[in-house]
């Protein structure tokens, strides 16, 4: 906790970052999405598993009772009407479920690429720390001076340039399959 009772700046501007990214990444959705969004969260919930076994059962029951009141049956066993209704909302749901993971999708990448730029200047933070506490050692008479090449290669920061381009070489692209 930060001494006034708030957050400290750079965690009250993270999390700001994090509300400024959900605020773009909602508004830049369209009103068609927004609204398969809204129905995809509407219907995955328990509820509509029940829905869904009672609807079946009550047309299934409904037929049974048009056949045994000697009435002609809408939909005679194997209920090839609700075998259609069926294989439709199944292809509509994973086609609804689909468009809302692309843009979840998306929206991890933004937050991937947060989390990296924060794990970034974190990294930049130690590296300066280090090179603090290697400056402290040697202005200090008490303490031995040594070579140490380990804390001098850690006081240089990654170049995020130059590690997205070393991730790049080393690492396969997007549908590319490794070699045998």
């Amino acid at each position: 906790m930060h001494p006034d009772g708030g957050l400290p700046g750079q965690v009250d501007d993270a999390i700001e970052s994090i509300a400024e990214l959900e605020r773009k990444a909602l508004a830049a959705a369209s009103l068609h999405q927004r609204a398969i969004e809204r129905f995809t969260l509407a219907i995955g919930r328990p509820r509509t598993v029940y829905i869904i076994i009672a609807s079946a059962a009550a047309w299934i029951a409904l037929n049974v009772a048009l056949r045994l009141i000697g009435h002609h049956e809408i939909d005679p066993p194997p209920y090839f009407w609700l075998d259609g209704v069926v294989a439709l909302a199944a292809l509509l749901m994973t086609i609804l479920i689909l468009t809302t993971e692309n843009r979840m999708s998306e929206i991890q990448e933004q937050r991937s690429r947060l989390h990296l730029q924060i794990s970034m200047l974190g990294e930049r933070k130690a590296a300066k720390l280090i090179q603090l506490l290697e400056e402290l050692r040697y202005d200090m008479p008490s303490v031995r001076n040594r070579q140490d090449p380990e804390a001098e290669e850690l006081t240089l920061p990654a170049d995020p340039h130059e590690v997205a381009e070393q991730l790049e070489k080393r690492t396969p692209a997007r549908g590319e399959l490794p070699a045998d």
